[in-house]
């Protein structure tokens, strides 16, 4: 039997992204995240810059302009960030049945739950000052600059979680395991959350 599929949510500066690459690299499977939109695209037949600054964005109700292109898939005049999401959650779908893999963010922790696919579902937390120290070091940004950042993308993040999860991102009962990756840094974070999934598992 193979692995269930890992699902990855995580605050922003908390280092989800490399801890769920060098997750994969270690349980040796593929890790998507930002190759999703491509996917995501194809899926659709619409062009990906259509879907630039909408990547895990819930839409705005009063300013949003309806998508009459692509492919059948499409239900159109549906805002982009309605057709990306849909799209996502198809080729999450599509990926889960074939190969083991890791899914960073995307709500694939309830997109899978939803269709009965097995998955392992974690989030990955870290002190607000850790985070923005990490952003700073990581984007050669002030503090000022650094904590709007975390606060307007942990924000963006659980408005589009829960808008199409009807769950509340971030609450530890929605998920399998969370973590401070703080506590142990980046590799030691991803090396204890591989000791917990080869145990779960």
């Amino acid at each position: 039997m193979k692995m269930p599929i890992i699902a990855l949510g995580r605050q922003f500066g908390s280092g989800g992204r490399e801890i769920g690459r060098q997750l994969a690299e270690s349980l040796s499977v593929r890790c998507y995240d930002r190759e999703l939109i491509t996917l995501a695209a194809q899926r659709a037949e619409l062009r990906e810059e259509l879907f630039a600054d909408r990547e895990e964005k819930a839409p705005n109700p009063w300013l949003f302009t309806g998508v009459y292109e692509g492919g059948p898939q499409v239900r159109r005049g549906q805002p982009a960030e309605n057709i990306l999401f849909e799209m996502q959650s198809q080729v999450i779908l599509d990926l889960a049945r074939k190969e083991s893999c890791i899914i960073v963010g995307r709500c694939a922790d309830a997109v899978l739950r939803t269709a009965g696919i097995p998955v392992i579902s974690l989030f990955i937390c870290a002190p607000f000052g850790d985070r923005v120290r990490r952003r700073m070091e990581i984007e050669g940004i002030g503090p000022k600059e650094a904590e709007e950042a975390v606060r307007k993308m942990d924000k963006q993040r659980k408005k589009y979680y829960d808008t199409y999860t009807g769950r509340h991102w971030g609450a530890p009962e929605n998920y399998d395991f969370c973590i401070n990756s703080s506590v142990r840094g980046i590799p030691g974070t991803a090396e204890q959350i591989m000791i917990w999934v080869r145990a779960a598992w």
